[in-house]
């Protein structure tokens, strides 16, 4: 009995000493840990968190998503396409699928981000592919009803990214908050300018719902917070041309016939946005809603500055001329009187001129003369105090002076980074920025989509995040991981 007691109690020893064995193996350190991806700063910022990962959602091989975007040529869309390839990687290495089984994820967009037509071909061309999902940035909010019943018909679902479509259909919208984020927009500007003044907003169409959401919270975050700040224009990057057209026939006015007429192809969107900041010469700031506008602000206000620099010299230049003319018909009258001088008969004490005069007469004239030097004197406004003319010249310059401050202190801020704004917020050009997270609307698009393919159930709307960036934080280890270029 006692040998098989001790034979049980060797045979449980043995199992605890295996047992803690494996544990102490398990969990050993090897000096190896797990790095997290460069990206993940930008997945961090995705609401809910699971649209930020591709753990457990569950493709056929062989699947295929189609996400179609606004652009392909701007850092914001280049940003989006990053993230929808980064996406499909990693949902393909997740599954382990390789070669004919790969998750297929496709990025296609238009040239130029206001180009509804191209996009709309665009979409067609991938319904006739017959995608599994499809993912769309609409250019226009109410476009494309057509191709969404379609697509409908054909079992293919439809999710938005960065902005949404009234179509009733659409299963997720991936996009930064624009309410939230224009209003901090809002705010910092109205601050920044002292919370009194006149603003302009630059917006980058009238019809896509990023824009109508970034106008409408920006203005009404000043209505209800800054009642001093006024919004004297909203320039939309789609009506452009319309001021090109104004502008040319401002110009065409008083030409002569035969002379050569301006055409609206003769300016640029840069020469149209520069024309509506000088419409506005009290104008305290600028706020641009999206990376194109808020280059072409940039761009507008350099040429605007260019521009005064050289009326400032060339009426400089005038100002010069007219004073050595001045000086030289001066120095010609003087030489004149003196040729004249000369040229008078003497007098009998050698002077020439009028007979000398008598005692009598030399006396009433030296009275005569202090007499008229002390009125010159009392009619000679004294040296610190400068005369009704001189003062209204004064005046007059003054004004100008405050003219050129007030254009060349205009407060600009906007949405969106890139390698030019970047430079400008470094150079003090720019006082702010809405950055989004394009790599996180891009990456969390594909998430979602593969979502609506697996029918796991989807958020009506994803959140993707955005931060506010300055010349002070710019180089921050945390702000300078969500900056692209």
């Amino acid at each position: 009995m006692r040998r098989k007691i001790a034979a049980a109690a060797a045979m449980l020893l043995f199992i605890v000493m295996t047992a803690c064995a494996g544990q102490d193996k398990q969990t050993t350190f090897t000096g190896e840990t797990s790095e997290e991806p460069a990206y993940q700063a930008s997945l961090n910022q995705i609401s809910p968190a699971a649209y930020g990962e591709v753990r457990g959602l569950r493709l056929e091989p062989g699947s295929y998503i189609s996400i179609i975007g606004k652009s392909e040529g701007t850092a914001f869309w280049k940003a989006v396409r990053n993230g929808v390839m980064q996406a499909a990687e990693d949902l393909n290495e997740e599954l382990g699928y390789t070669g004919s089984d790969k998750i297929k994820v496709t990025y296609n967009a238009p040239a130029r981000e206001e180009d509804i037509d191209e996009q709309v071909n665009i979409l067609d061309e991938e319904l006739s592919r017959y995608p599994d999902v499809i993912g769309i940035a609409s250019i226009d909010e109410e476009a494309c009803t057509v191709q969404f019943d379609l697509a409908t018909e054909n079992g293919i679902p439809i999710i938005a990214l960065d902005s949404g479509n009234l179509y009733q259909g659409i299963q997720c919208t991936v996009k930064t908050d624009n309410q939230d984020a224009a209003r901090t927009g809002a705010y910092k500007l109205a601050d920044e300018i002292g919370k009194r003044g006149d603003v302009m907003i630059l917006v980058h169409d009238s019809k896509s719902e990023t824009a109508r959401e970034r106008v409408n919270s920006f203005q009404a975050e000043l209505a209800d917070n800054y009642p001093d700040v006024n919004v004297s224009e909203v320039v939309y990057c789609d009506n452009l041309d319309d001021i090109k057209t104004q502008m040319a026939e401002e110009q065409n006015k008083g030409q002569e016939e035969g002379e050569r007429k301006a055409e609206k192809e003769s300016f640029s969107n840069v020469d149209a946005v520069q024309y509506m900041i000088e419409q506005h010469p009290g104008l305290k700031g600028i706020f641009a809603t999206n990376d194109g506008m808020t280059r072409l602000a940039l761009e507008a206000m350099e040429q605007a500055e260019k521009a005064r620099e050289e009326r400032k010299a060339s009426e400089e230049r005038k100002a010069s001329e007219e004073r050595k003319t001045s000086e030289e018909r001066e120095t010609s009258e003087e030489d004149e009187q003196k040729q004249d001088a000369s040229s008078e008969p003497k007098t009998d004490d050698g002077e020439a001129g009028t007979p000398a005069p008598s005692d009598e007469n030399k006396e009433a004239a030296d009275t005569s003369s202090e007499a008229e030097k002390s009125k010159e004197k009392s009619e000679t406004p004294a040296e610190n105090e400068p005369s009704e003319g001189r003062e209204g010249e004064e005046n007059e310059d003054t004004e100008e002076e405050t003219f050129a401050e007030m254009n060349t202190e205009i407060v600009l801020m906007g949405f969106d980074t890139g390698k030019e704004q970047l430079q400008a917020l470094e150079a003090g050009e720019l006082s702010g920025l809405v950055v989004q997270n394009p790599f996180g609307i891009g990456y969390a698009s594909v998430v979602a989509a593969a979502r609506t393919v697996q029918q796991a159930g989807n958020e009506a709307q994803v959140s993707t995040g955005y931060l506010w960036v300055t010349k002070d934080n710019m180089n921050d280890e945390s702000i300078r991981k969500m900056l692209y270029e």
